[in-house]
């Protein structure tokens, strides 16, 4: 299939009480892993990249990274048989447009470390680019912290639900990125999500809400935020740590030298993990509807 608007299933599985899986990819063997994870459970599925990836896959320039990536998305999406969204997730400024013109089919600007005031200005000015390309656009209020850019700081970090009806309402977003007490880069399962708070934001915002950093959160808290309106459910850190245990297996055999050897591995339980989260979030079997 062709590369797709993914804002009509994400608004599916926000009326049907499911989620959709956004999968961070860094390298051609992950978008590969999670496109085949799609395929094999005929699930919709959001292939996305960061910033930081860009600037990693285009060497240091991450406009180039963005152009390498919107074609490996694009055939990777025409190789299987399910709907597949290239999703550029915590975008800066200049890649916003860039991306629109590679035919990215969803953005996510991140607009955190700006004022509430310009935050709102500057999205509304993307959010509208976005729509006249026919483009989902996602936006983030509150704070989910990044090691080295910004840390957690209790709950004035978190999103507070009165601004976010506001915030909505100026900028005309389709998705909300929601801080719950997420992190970004943990590796292992141990974060409690603040449920009241999700209530709270869900009874004043009718859009779908995204979860980012849900690599830490445990699954108990997952499935709970799924029941009470968490539609979109990035996934990254948890998907590398797979990918790299099953590379460093591989190269325990000091004989091999063929990069294959290795990243075929790590793919290959890459797919595993994506298919088992697909699952998990509900929403394998529905690429159909």
């Amino acid at each position: 299939m062709t590369l797709c608007n993914p804002k009509a299933w994400i608004e599916q599985a926000q009326r049907e009480g499911w989620a959709i899986g956004a999968f961070n990819a860094n390298t051609a063997e992950q978008i590969q892993a999670i496109v085949a994870a799609a395929d094999a459970e005929n699930a919709p599925a959001i292939v996305q990249v960061s910033h930081r990836a860009c600037l990693y896959f285009g060497s240091g320039d991450a406009l180039r990274g963005l152009s390498y990536f919107a074609a490996i998305g694009k055939v990777a999406a025409e190789s299987v048989r399910v709907p597949i969204a290239l999703h550029l997730d915590h975008a800066e400024a200049l890649d916003v447009e860039e991306a629109l013109e590679l035919g990215f089919t969803s953005i996510m600007f991140d607009g955190s470390l700006l004022t509430y005031d310009e935050n709102v200005r500057v999205t509304r000015v993307f959010a509208d680019m976005a729509h006249e390309a026919n483009v989902c656009f996602e936006a983030e209020l509150g704070e989910v912290p990044k090691p080295g850019i910004n840390e957690a700081h209790g709950e004035d970090g978190l999103t507070d639900p009165d601004e976010a009806a506001a915030f909505v309402a100026a900028t005309g977003i389709d998705l909300l990125a929601v801080a719950l007490g997420s992190m970004h880069a943990e590796t292992e399962k141990h974060v409690a999500l603040d449920l009241e708070r999700l209530k709270a934001i869900r009874a004043r915002v009718n859009l779908p809400l995204v979860l980012h950093g849900s690599s830490g959160v445990t699954d108990e808290y997952v499935a709970q935020g799924i029941k009470l309106g968490l539609s979109k459910i990035n996934l990254s850190t948890q998907l590398n740590k797979v990918f790299t245990e099953a590379a460093r297996t591989a190269l325990s055999d000091e004989k091999i030298v063929d990069p294959r050897k290795y990243l075929a591995p790590g793919r290959d339980a890459m797919t595993e993990a994506v298919r088992e989260r697909i699952r998990f979030f509900g929403s394998a079997g529905k690429a159909a509807s």
